[in-house]
């Protein structure tokens, strides 16, 4: 006669890491979004008496970073448990350098731009941040910042490219860029971007090593740039 297996309890310290880690990352987005959304309202109300396309298409391109601030907040408490993560610390150091690197660029004076540059930037950070919104509202549950499998997701943007959430927020980084342009903010640039790709590779090894199926996937789907890379 067999014995019925019934699943280990969880302990309790591993409950409270994983509590930490969904409640501290939401909890500094969410204070970043309150202060993007004052931010938003004073500068809503000091261009109130003179607007301009300038000024709407600012609002438009801040309004868009705010919504990917929410979603992200949202998906930090709401995410699945991790399957399997990667080993050691680098992989952890990597995945948040990359996440906050280009806050760095935001950090300099914004650059003195004319109105038609001012609304190129705000539209290629417009796009990136609608497209980022979109993977990741996609990637949902699954969401995660350290390299970590929750569930294998290949549909949608994913079905085109294996990093899509990292490919739109690129896009969305140059048009930041473009705003604090400065010789410094280039090189923080270059440097988020080799971050980004160092974060693809943990997270390949780490899908590939709990789904089977990931192999095929990989070898079918680009990383990020369809047909180049």
């Amino acid at each position: 006669m067999v014995a019925n297996e019934f699943p280990k309890p969880v302990p309790v310290e591993v409950k409270l890491l994983d509590l930490v880690t969904r409640i501290v990352p939401s909890a500094f987005y969410l204070i970043v979004l309150v202060q993007k959304v004052n931010e938003n309202y004073a500068f809503i109300v000091s261009g109130q008496a003179a607007p301009s396309w300038k000024f709407f298409a600012e609002i438009v391109s801040r309004s868009s970073t705010i919504l990917f601030l929410g979603l992200l907040t949202i998906l930090f408490i709401v995410r699945l448990e991790p399957i399997k993560k990667a080993k050691g610390i680098l992989p952890r150091v990597l995945a948040v350098a990359g996440t906050f690197s280009m806050t760095l660029v935001t950090m300099f004076p914004r650059a003195n731009l004319s109105f038609t540059q001012t609304v190129i930037a705000s539209l290629i950070s417009l796009v990136g941040t609608g497209l980022s919104v979109f993977a990741l509202a996609h990637l949902g549950r699954s969401f995660s910042v350290m390299a970590e499998a929750r569930r294998l997701v290949t549909s949608g943007p994913y079905r085109i490219v294996r990093h899509p959430l990292y490919l739109f927020e690129a896009v969305a980084s140059l048009g930041i860029l473009f705003q604090f342009f400065s010789f410094y903010g280039v090189l923080i640039y270059l440097a988020h971007c080799f971050l980004q790709l160092q974060r693809m590779k943990n997270e390949e090894a780490v899908l590939e090593g709990v789904f089977p199926e990931y192999q095929t996937y990989r070898s079918k789907t680009a990383r990020v740039i369809p047909g180049l890379y």
